[in-house]
């Protein structure tokens, strides 16, 4: 049984499937526990069936990657739902649904701003520079060339 079961129920739900799909991705991507696992059972790493549907083939080391997952989404579950875990995502959440959040307009508005702050600066970072390139040049007597 979880502890206060029923309250912050996305703020659990969306830390569980975050952290459990990133653990998937190490698991299986290019380089992660599977590919490790082929490399050290090497001839030993048999196929059981092939096609297998998204890791292409299901060897022992997937099947070991697979099994470590479950076990992994188990205790992250169980993590989770340690009390003071649990208390933080619950208290994230109540503080989340008390933000006021823009609306559409006010966002594209802020956008639009920051943009053209940074076009802004942009150009006048590039005059700064431009002008102390030709003071440098002047100073030195040299026309850009090399050493």
């Amino acid at each position: 049984m979880s502890y206060r079961k029923d309250d912050g129920r996305y703020a659990r739900m969306f830390a569980f499937w975050a952290i459990f799909l990133l653990l998937g991705y190490g698991y299986f991507h290019g380089g992660g526990l599977t590919d490790l696992l082929s490399f050290y059972l090497g001839d030993a790493n048999t196929v059981l069936v092939e096609p297998f549907p998204l890791l292409k083939k299901l060897d022992i080391a997937a099947t070991i990657s697979v099994a470590l997952w479950a076990v992994s989404g188990l205790l992250l579950r169980a993590v989770l739902n340690g009390r003071r875990i649990a208390d933080a995502l619950i208290d994230t959440e109540s503080e989340m649904q008390k933000v006021t959040w823009p609306t559409w307009n006010e966002t594209w508005q802020g956008t639009l701003a920051v943009a053209l702050m940074v076009v802004v600066l942009l150009i006048v970072l590039f005059a700064y520079d431009a002008g102390l390139v030709s003071v440098m040049q002047i100073l030195l007597g040299s026309s850009g060339g090399g050493a």
